[in-house]
């Protein structure tokens, strides 16, 4: 039995916004001190802020921060929030530069090396990412996150040491196709089984599931279908016994191999190739400065029909749907021609690897 992939790893899962506390009165303080008229007001708005990303608002977080770092530019919360809003924004390189100030003034906020570590891991500077995380664990070894980091440091050291993630820059994944960089972690379904039949379980009662996230699925299998230009096909079925992909939607993160994933897809195999299989996605955000919004729903779901497809590892280019860390950004989330190439070209003829070397009934996890 081989067991691909058991986590995704999601960058800015550890994530925390920083308040700080201001009277707003004749007299401000911070942290018990007094201080000045400007920073106590610099500080309220570095306040709302929190609000402000937790609701998505990003746009507007950033603007007022920006406000605030003129007013209090030795503030490091101002600088670290703002990082996170400019991250959330797509703005990586701006936001790790604020980052870095923030760590400059305090070198002991664990929050903004949570950030950081985040935002390099979700750019696939692993490296980087892991001394991150490791200073952090190296500052506050007792901190109620600390195992989370830890067996996440585990994680990206044991993916890269199986090769199944790249430490190389991201700009040297510019092959036209990644089909090279998943190796034998690949796999496909025999054109008997075309179209896939896929049964989606409905999410009534589900915690926090709406309607939204069933389209948002569907249209997810029919990107991939598009993609394939004509090699791969699905067809909608009304019940799970006449499926070969069942679909299902869940509220508690314990349910999945790794409580740290947002989805995980399960796949079987025999001599011809994949034969059946499994998808659950998340209905609720695993911290709540990261929402689950339609975009991340988007980006979960054409993650896990990828691996449904048969990609059992994941890319090094944060590019690709395939890529092994969720983004901070909240942006429209389309396949890369890489991810369409690949595609086409895992479905194109001959069998696969995996597909010759299979067992009956093998299980393959991929998160």
């Amino acid at each position: 039995m081989t067991v691909i992939d058991r986590r995704l790893l999601l960058a800015m899962s550890l994530v925390a916004l920083i308040p700080a506390r201001a009277l707003a009165e004749t007299q401000y303080f911070m942290d018990g001190q007094p201080v000045t008229r400007e920073v106590g007001e610099a500080v309220k708005i570095l306040n709302d802020s929190v609000v402000l990303l937790q609701q998505n608002r990003n746009q507007e977080a950033v603007d007022a921060l920006l406000q605030a770092e003129q007013m209090a530019p030795n503030v490091a919360n101002i600088h670290s929030n703002l990082g996170l809003g400019l991250a959330k924004l797509g703005r990586n390189q701006e936001a790790i530069k604020e980052l870095e100030i923030a760590r400059s003034i305090n070198p002991d906020n664990t929050s903004t090396l949570l950030t950081l570590g985040g935002i390099y891991q979700s750019q696939g500077q692993i490296n980087q990412a892991i001394d991150t995380y490791n200073e952090f664990l190296k500052r506050a070894p007792q901190h109620k996150d600390a195992p989370k980091v830890a067996s996440l440091v585990t994680g990206l050291k044991n993916e890269l040491a199986s090769g199944m993630i790249s430490s190389a820059p991201p700009a040297n994944a510019s092959a036209d196709n990644y089909l090279g960089e998943l190796g034998s972690r690949l796999n496909r379904w025999p054109a008997s089984k075309m179209p896939i039949r896929v049964y989606i379980q409905p999410g009534d009662g589900v915690p926090n599931y709406t309607p939204t996230y069933m389209t948002i699925l569907r249209a997810a299998f029919s990107a991939w279908q598009e993609a394939s230009q004509g090699a791969v096909s699905f067809t909608f079925v009304p019940d799970a016994g006449q499926a070969d992909l069942v679909c299902s939607f869940i509220s508690e993160p314990s349910s999945l191999t790794n409580g740290a994933e947002a989805g995980e897809t399960n796949l079987f195999v025999n001599k011809e190739g994949l034969v059946k299989g499994t998808i659950k996605l998340l209905t609720v955000p695993l911290v709540a400065e990261l929402p689950l919004t339609d975009n991340r729903k988007r980006w979960l779901c054409l993650h896990e029909v990828g691996h449904a497809l048969g990609f059992g590892g994941h890319t090094n280019n944060p590019q690709d749907i395939m890529f092994f860390s969720t983004l901070v950004s909240d942006n429209f989330p389309h396949l890369s021609a890489r991810d369409a190439s690949s595609l086409r070209g895992l479905y194109a003829g001959g069998d696969t690897q995996t597909a010759r070397q299979a067992n009956s009934g093998t299980p393959d996890v991929r998160p």
